[in-house]
């Protein structure tokens, strides 16, 4: 007969079970004889050698543990905990922008004034004019770590740029002027922020952030061309940028929604406040040239400069210089202000990493 264990001490269980199925009654008792003539002698010992014990405990305790690891080992990852998801995400944005810009827009506009008193001086008339630059676009990314479900702080970089094409002829008897235009805005702005997420049921949560932005690579360029003629003309360029790190710190904060697409990405949309109010830029720069061949250029900072010219009105325009302008009672100089403050309204996606 052949018999399957798994270990010694069911082997010895097996043993002894079909010795006492099978042996003869006398054979049974030939243990007990020995032990009562001899009682030095153990019953134990008849069967098993000395030692026999000590080695059976180490077999079969050492055995067990294994096992036991063993199955712990085996069981695990169907009784494990479930991964848990990243505290990263990733966001990305963009959509329309639009800039106050009052100290630039009132700075361009100037020869667009000055066209605008000088045609009833030669019954002339005007058509179009200045349309100020407000409106444009921005992107960027944030990287976000959560430090709970709702609250998280993240660090992300953008771009903002905002310009705008202008025209103005004017007509007169003589013949014609036009006037065009292009003053552009931009800055790359570096913020720092804590971000809000609130469930509101189902797939939709309520977001928003707050947090104090750099505005890096702050730029100023603008162009305008007078035509008198097809072969006499005058074009003027201006850029001006502003690099301080202490003075280039504003203030954002947004609200929106977003849809839940999957467990790892959703897609929202929110209104973003912005306040970017600057000091005057740190260095500028202007170039002219002309249909015959002349140029010029000046190097200093931007100035606003107001001018009354008695029987016209008035008007205001840039001017470099690189010393303050010295006072002069037809024309007010002061330093312009650089606004990027306003609003954005933008969508994105943002990505469980």
């Amino acid at each position: 007969m052949r018999v399957r264990v798994k270990s010694l001490g069911v082997l010895v269980s097996a043993l002894l079970v079909m010795c006492s199925l099978s042996w003869p009654e006398e054979a049974k008792k030939g243990p007990d004889k020995a032990v009562a003539t001899n009682p030095v002698i153990k019953g134990a010992d008849l069967l098993f050698p000395p030692g026999f014990d000590r080695l059976y405990d180490k077999i079969y305790y050492d055995t067990k543990g294994t096992a036991s690891k063993s199955a712990q080992a085996t069981a695990a990852p169907a009784t494990g905990e479930p991964k848990k998801s990243s505290p990263l995400s990733l966001r990305l944005y963009g959509g329309f922008s639009r800039l106050a810009a009052g100290d630039v827009n009132e700075g361009c506009d100037g020869y667009f004034e000055l066209l605008e008193l000088y045609a009833p001086l030669i019954d002339g008339t005007t058509s179009g004019g200045y349309s100020p630059v407000h409106a444009g676009y921005n992107f960027g990314a944030d990287f976000i770590f959560q430090l709970s479900p709702s609250i998280g702080v993240g660090i992300g970089a953008g771009y903002l740029q905002s310009s705008k094409s202008s025209l103005m002829t004017l007509s007169a008897t003589e013949g014609e002027i036009t006037l065009t235009g292009t003053p552009k805005l931009s800055a790359m702005p570096i913020r720092l922020a804590v971000f809000l997420t609130v469930p509101l049921g189902g797939k939709f949560n309520l977001t928003a952030d707050a947090g104090a932005a750099y505005y890096a690579g702050l730029k100023f360029e603008a162009e305008q061309r007078l035509e008198f003629t097809a072969i006499d003309w005058q074009e003027m360029s201006l850029s001006a940028s502003r690099s301080s790190l202490s003075d280039n710190l504003g203030f954002q904060g947004s609200l929106g929604f977003e849809y839940k697409i999957s467990s790892k990405m959703g897609f929202f949309l929110e209104a973003v406040g912005r306040y970017a109010s600057f000091k005057n830029f740190d260095t500028a720069a202007s170039a002219s040239e002309d249909s015959g061949g002349g140029t010029d250029s000046d190097e200093g900072k931007i100035y606003l400069a107001t001018t009354t010219e008695l029987g016209m009105g008035t008007y205001s325009a840039f001017i470099i210089s690189e010393a303050v302008p010295l006072p002069d009672p037809d024309v007010a100089y002061r330093e312009p202000k650089i606004d990027l403050s306003g609003f954005s309204l933008q969508a994105g996606i943002r990505i469980r990493l």
